[in-house]
């Protein structure tokens, strides 16, 4: 799945749900479930990676750990996690056909979609719908990075 590497505008807390993943899955990840997209909040239990976070030009390395409470939401399930269903969150490895990366040049509104394999395209044949590009007046544009506000 495709990991967010920052949060380019908050998510509405009154909108967050908590879902079971499957597996250990880290902050960022993009994720469908019941046909709703949405990005976790929070790792959940398992994760013992660390985390990169861009900000601006610059990349800062954290130690990541459970969200709290994560590790005792087992009537959700082993791998709980807030999710956010709105907000707009950058996101690496975006291609628009086969594996060419995203030009600088990608509008605003341009939808976003995801593919069976977890990778994120601009091609809709067969891909569910992400979002829409979103950029805020100074996202500094970068060949294969892109905002997308989730849900749109």
């Amino acid at each position: 799945m495709a990991i967010a590497t920052a949060s380019v505008f908050s998510h509405t807390d009154a909108l967050v749900k908590i879902w079971n993943f499957a597996a250990p899955t880290p902050k960022g990840t993009l994720a469908v479930q019941n046909g709703v997209v949405g990005v976790s909040l929070t790792n959940t239990t398992g994760i013992t990676a660390r985390k990169v976070t861009e900000i601006g030009p610059y990349e800062i390395s954290e130690p990541t750990e459970a969200g709290v409470g994560n590790d005792k939401a087992t009537s959700i399930g082993q791998y709980a996690a807030g999710v956010a269903i709105d907000g707009t969150f950058t996101f690496r490895d975006i291609v628009s056909t086969g594996t060419t990366p995203v030009p600088t040049s990608t509008p605003q509104g341009t939808p976003v979609f995801l593919t069976a394999g977890g990778a994120l395209t601009l091609v809709s044949t067969s891909n569910t719908r992400v979002g829409v590009v979103n950029y805020s007046a100074t996202y500094q544009k970068a060949a294969g990075k892109l905002p997308i506000a989730i849900g749109l």
